[in-house]
Formats: C-alpha cells, sequence, structure tokens
C-alpha cells in the first residue's frame, strides 16, 4: 500500500484532501508545518509527498531542498500546492526540485491524475 504524506498548515485542507484521498487504496500521514514533515520523511520516507508551497517554520520550497539534498529521500515525489498566481512561486518549487505544481483551489480530478502520474513513474523505476 503507498504511503502519502500530506503537509498543509490549514487542517481545513488536510481534511479535505483526505476526502478526495480516501477512496484510494493509500495510507495518508499528515504534518501540519514543513519542519514536522521533514522529520516524518527522514524517519520513514512516503510514496509521495503532497505540501503547501506556504507554510510556517519551513515552506514547500524548503522541504524540497532539504529533502533533495539527502540521498535517502531525494527520490521521493514531492507535489507543491499553491494559491500563488504568479509564475514565479511555480518556478521557484520546480527550482527547488518539485515533481508537479498544483493550483488551490484544489480539484478532484487534476490532484489524483498528478497522484497516479507520480506514483506510477516511481513504480517504473528499477
Amino acid at each position: 500500500m503507498k504511503r502519502i504524506l500530506l503537509v498543509d498548515d490549514s487542517r481545513v485542507t488536510r481534511e479535505l484532501m483526505k476526502v478526495y484521498l480516501i477512496a484510494r487504496d493509500v495510507t495518508l500521514l499528515e504534518a501540519a508545518d514543513g519542519a514536522e514533515a521533514l522529520a516524518k520523511v527522514k524517519a520513514d520516507p512516503p510514496d509521495l509527498v503532497l505540501a503547501d508551497l506556504r507554510m510556517p517554520q519551513l515552506d514547500g520550497v524548503g522541504l524540497c531542498e532539504a529533502l533533495r539534498a539527502d540521498p535517502r529521500t531525494r527520490g521521493v515525489p514531492v507535489l507543491i500546492l499553491t494559491s500563488e498566481r504568479d509564475t514565479e512561486s511555480a518556478m521557484r518549487a520546480r527550482s527547488a526540485g518539485a515533481r508537479e505544481v498544483l493550483r488551490k483551489p484544489i480539484q478532484p480530478q487534476p490532484l489524483l491524475e498528478a497522484i497516479n502520474r507520480h506514483l506510477a513513474t516511481d513504480a517504473a523505476r528499477p
């Protein structure tokens, strides 16, 4: 069973994501900010991380950079969620190692397609 870590400082957003993902055959983990997420990923890397761009303590870009700097977590796909509309935010997230940037408000279908795409890509790797 695949493990997905949801990282967002908004409990409401995390609950909404859980509603979208509950029908999938996955284990959902949660973190309220990037620092908590980084500790959880380093302890036991999930198969995919869904992280908000803007969070206290450690934002989504900082989380991506920290994961890419560690050989144990370098390959964990990170999808960034953001309400930012400027292209600079998306470019910063991609430069930090995010596989994809999804715009809030998140719609279920694009979210599930992105998750499937990145979990399938990782499953195909040797």
